[in-house]
């Protein structure tokens, strides 16, 4: 059985990779966080800037930047919030959401490629890590 600390090192590093894989697949200008900021923002509903860096773990200033950036895409929206008109809230836009579905599409069709190629029982068996896995993140 392998240690612990040693699993985890593996999964970062396996995290990484995938990353860099379906990075270099990349059609948009779209940084990580503004795809993060985007994706919460289409599965939770509208936000303030400071609740989406709460929920980003990042600092409100750094956020505001990354809002911003997608306002000038075209991809989110600001409008004043009708409770509280000191406070605006940022929205997806329909641009913004076609986007996220456009990358997200590109992004699954690369692993599925990769998918594809394993043995139907390694398949079986990504299958099964995930169900295993799934349950350590929060979101």
């Amino acid at each position: 059985m392998e240690p612990i600390d040693t699993l985890a090192d593996d999964l970062l590093t396996l995290h990484g990779r995938i990353r860099r894989t379906l990075l270099a697949g990349k059609a948009d200008e779209v940084t990580a966080s503004q795809t993060a900021a985007l994706g919460r923002l289409l599965r939770h509903g509208e936000s303030t800037v400071a609740d989406l860096a709460r929920a980003e773990g990042v600092r409100p200033q750094s956020m505001g930047a990354t809002v911003q950036a997608l306002v000038d895409l075209g991809l989110v929206e600001r409008r004043p919030d009708p409770a509280d008109g000191r406070r605006t809230l940022v929205r997806a836009t329909e641009t913004g959401s076609r986007a996220r579905a456009d990358a997200w599409a590109n992004r699954s069709r690369v692993l599925t490629d990769r998918l594809a190629a394993l043995p139907e029982d390694d398949r079986a068996t990504v299958a099964r890590a995930l169900a295993i896995l799934l349950p350590l993140t929060d979101d």
